[in-house]
């Protein structure tokens, strides 16, 4: 009797346990389920969003070979999804976009850091070019790269926008420069001419032995006023366009310049010569002059330097200008693009100035210890 009732209480519990793992088995498929009609959710939002993103987006094999790519992306290279499942991206680039898209490469399979967005060109189906902003990432499988992913914005128009501001940036910058020359012949030519020819009179007249003391003393004073006008009068002749620039060159406009500024100013300023010394284009002269100019206004209106150097360096194909200072320095923004924002304008405008003759211009600066320029040009 005792052994069927206990044989009765293990049936029991063996019944019960078959129910609570029965109980759990659904309950865990209710969750799979749920799990299994999220995900599904999710990869149909994902897939929505991939295939009517506004960019374009594809991802590509590691040896370039396309593997998906969304509406975006045909819009962009006016190629069919199928087109673009038997092709490889080597057929869109240029023999420069194919190098700079090797260099990215490497770098992230090396994990290196790489500046993101970057700018490629690129070849539709017709022929035309398009300029694209790219971010590229890695895919991994198991830990190991299996694929590129891109996503791309079309910036064509905005490029053709750019490039018609930079002409006509240009175009006005040699409209001025014509207008600065001009005024500065006229006021050469003319104004201060009449201004010598009036200092000398004073001058005669404050000698004649015939007047009064104080008549001397006034003529005097007035010829030492029109003297410091006639001065006034050259400076500025100088600021607009020296005539040593046009008749002599670089060099000597620079080295005019510099003695200038240690002249009306506390700052000494040296320069340094590198390299044998030759004529540049009058357009890559101006700008490197102009630059070389606002720069050191900077150094003694903005530094409180007492010391700044110039060095010039002559090359066979290109000429870099070097201005430094040991005055109080500042943060010089990641991207020289902000500069304007930071409103360092007279530096945003030596930048401009710099791209217009195919030149770069660099910063470096820190608070406490000075600032160098550096501007670089072809010729």
């Amino acid at each position: 009797m005792v052994l069927e009732i206990v044989a009765f209480i293990l049936a029991g519990i063996f019944l019960i346990a078959g129910i609570i793992s029965l109980l759990r088995a659904r309950k865990y498929r209710r969750k799979l389920e749920v799990a299994r009609y999220e995900l599904k959710e999710s990869e149909d939002s994902y897939r929505y969003l991939f295939e009517n993103a506004h960019d374009a987006i594809w991802l590509h094999d590691l040896e370039g070979n396309f593997i998906t790519v969304n509406k975006a992306t045909e819009k962009l290279t006016g190629y069919s999804t199928g087109e673009l499942g038997r092709m490889n991206v080597k057929s869109f680039l240029s023999e420069e976009s194919l190098e700079l898209a090797h260099q990215i490469r490497k770098k992230l399979l090396n994990n290196e850091a790489v500046e993101q967005p970057y700018e490629q060109r690129i070849f539709r189906r017709d022929g035309s070019e398009a300029y694209i902003q790219l971010t590229t990432s890695l895919v991994y499988d198991k830990g190991k790269p299996v694929a590129f992913h891109h996503i791309a914005r079309d910036i064509t128009e905005q490029k053709r926008m750019n490039e018609n501001l930079r002409f006509y940036f240009q175009q006005a910058t040699k409209a001025q420069e014509e207008e600065r020359k001009r005024i500065s012949h006229e006021l050469h030519d003319d104004t201060i001419q009449s201004l010598v020819v009036l200092s000398r009179q004073l001058d005669a007249m404050a000698n004649d032995q015939g007047l009064s003391r104080e008549n001397r003393a006034r003529l005097e004073e007035l010829w030492h006023r029109t003297d410091n006008i006639l001065q006034g009068v050259r400076r500025l002749s100088q600021d607009l366009r020296p005539a040593t620039l046009d008749r002599l060159g670089l060099l000597p406009a620079v080295e005019l310049l510099a003695s200038e500024v240690t002249k009306y100013s506390s700052v000494v300023t040296k320069i340094n010569l590198l390299g044998k010394e030759h004529r540049l284009p009058e357009e890559v002269a101006i700008a490197l002059f102009r630059i070389t100019q606002e720069a050191l206004r900077n150094v003694w209106r903005h530094s409180g330097a007492t010391r700044a150097e110039i060095t010039i360096d002559f090359s066979n194909r290109r000429t870099r200008i070097t201005v430094s200072d040991n005055g109080k320095g500042f943060h010089v923004p990641e991207k020289m693009s902000d500069l304007a924002k930071q409103d360092k304008l007279g530096l945003a405008g030596m930048q401009e100035r710099a791209q217009l003759v195919g030149g770069t211009l660099t910063v470096q600066s820190q608070p406490g210890k000075g600032t160098t320029v550096t501007v670089e040009a072809p010729g």
